[in-house]
């Protein structure tokens, strides 16, 4: 069974069981966790991400179930706040339990896999998907220091240099002032 519309929320065993496979754009605007991370520039953003999926039973009977996403977007510069263009993709690989037959710790820990649990043999297909996404993302980003805002990159230079002078001369005073207080005490 192909697929090529997105559901959002899945039967579990319907899609596991017909060893279903999801290959369909992902729009943008359905992520709405995402989209705090994006950087709104005009057009800049694509529009979906492209999404594959497989559902499917190994030989223990667990659904198990294989992701990859990819797609292009805006993310802001940490640097300037400008927009940086970063190819978003993740591969992931997880095994679905229903939430009901849990038989316990020693199961999920035995299990390579990371769990997600199905509620009610539903399982919420978008709140995984973008799980995924977000934690593909950067932890820090920026643009190459040429391409980055040179007046920005400039007035930072200036600052550190500044500061770094600063520093060590407050602490030459602090010195002084502590040996001035030692030879006072003697």
């Amino acid at each position: 069974m192909l697929l090529q519309s997105f559901p959002e929320i899945i039967d579990v065993k319907k899609f596991f069981s017909r060893q279903a496979r999801l290959r369909a754009p992902l729009p943008l605007q359905l992520l709405k966790r995402l989209e705090q991370y994006l950087n709104k520039a005009e057009g800049g953003n694509s529009s979906a991400i492209d999404v594959d999926l497989d559902f499917s039973q190994d030989e223990e009977s667990r659904f198990i179930l294989v992701g990859k996403m990819k797609g292009r977007v805006l993310l802001s510069c940490q640097r300037c706040l400008q927009a940086v263009e970063y190819s978003l993709s993740s591969d992931f690989k997880v095994h679905v339990i229903n939430e009901l037959k849990i038989s316990g710790d020693r199961e999920l820990a035995e299990d390579e896999l990371e769990v997600v649990l199905s509620l009610e043999g539903k399982l919420d297909l978008l709140a995984l998907v973008e799980d995924e996404l977000i934690l593909s993302l950067p932890l820090v980003i920026y643009h190459d220091e040429a391409d980055c805002n040179q007046a920005l990159i400039d007035l930072q230079a200036s600052s550190r240099r500044e500061i770094g002078s600063k520093a060590f001369a407050e602490l030459a005073v602090l010195k002084n002032q502590l040996k001035s207080s030692k030879s006072k005490m003697k």
